[in-house]
């Protein structure tokens, strides 16, 4: 179906690395953003 629409076929190896990359990031981002808001907590914190 993708070949008669015109678009690209990936390989479903790379499809899985893909989304292995993309859980592994948005992992790293959920703990950045949870360290983002305990520090933001703290200079309040410290502000007080």
């Amino acid at each position: 179906m993708a070949v008669s629409a015109g678009e690209s076929v990936v390989p479903a190896s790379e499809l899985a690395a893909a989304r292995a990359e993309i859980a592994k990031l948005q992992r790293v981002l959920g703990k950045k953003t949870l360290e983002n808001e305990i520090l933001k907590e703290a200079v309040e914190y410290a502000a007080e």
